[in-house]
């Protein structure tokens, strides 16, 4: 767990024991994430930074940087390239850990507060522009995006419709979003070499901010 406190604790989750804090952050703890079958943990924090740790031996490993303002959300599958969001930068950043390397994405035009990988090789992005983006590591500008939480009008500022969440099923086509305005929307994309289209399935609506 992490927060305002700038501290990431780690629990066992069986005995609800707090086992270790490790410290280093130098603002807010913003998102946590696993490497897939690993012990290896990613925080990121409003510091601008993603942090590594190493929960098998408890240690810190190394932090990551490249983001201009505060790291927003960061989520990691089985290889050791997280993704992160970058906030106001209006960037979504995946690292090559091993390599020391980072590719740079941008396409929003307003701060990315959440991020997902959809697969290894798909990232999937939201922004308070109202909109949320499809992207393939192999390319630098988004592959698709879904306008459907502004109505298709154009972007004129941060509005009631800003998108506040998103989750995907890994590895299918299936992912969802959640805004400021109360609705859960299901969409169905075609995620493969190249995404020819995300559209709407289902709208959901409840009387609670979605987060």
């Amino acid at each position: 767990s992490g927060g305002k406190d700038k501290i990431v604790r780690v629990w066992n989750a069986e005995t609800l024991t707090h086992i270790k804090n490790f410290k280093g952050h130098r603002n807010s703890v913003t998102g946590l994430t696993f490497q897939q079958g690993t012990y290896e943990l990613f925080s990121c924090s409003s510091d601008r930074t993603v942090k590594i740790w190493n929960l098998d031996e408890m240690v810190y490993v190394e932090t990551l940087f490249g983001h201009h303002e505060e790291v927003t959300g960061v989520d990691c599958l089985m290889r050791e390239r997280p993704a992160s969001s970058g906030g106001s930068d209006r960037t979504v950043r995946l690292w090559k850990v091993l390599e020391e390397t980072q590719l740079v994405f941008q396409g929003h035009k307003s701060s990315i507060d959440c991020v997902k990988l959809i697969n290894e090789e798909h990232i999937l992005s939201a922004s308070q522009d109202g909109t949320i983006a499809v992207w393939n590591v192999q390319r630098k500008k988004p592959l698709v995006s879904a306008h459907h939480h502004t109505d298709g009008q154009p972007f004129t500022g941060v509005g009631e419709l800003w998108v506040t969440a998103v989750a995907a099923l890994q590895f299918t086509d299936l992912i969802a979003s959640g805004e400021h305005c109360w609705h859960l929307i299901i969409y169905v994309s075609t995620v493969g070499s190249t995404v020819q289209y995300v559209d709407y399935t289902s709208v959901l609506y409840t009387p609670y901010l979605i987060s």
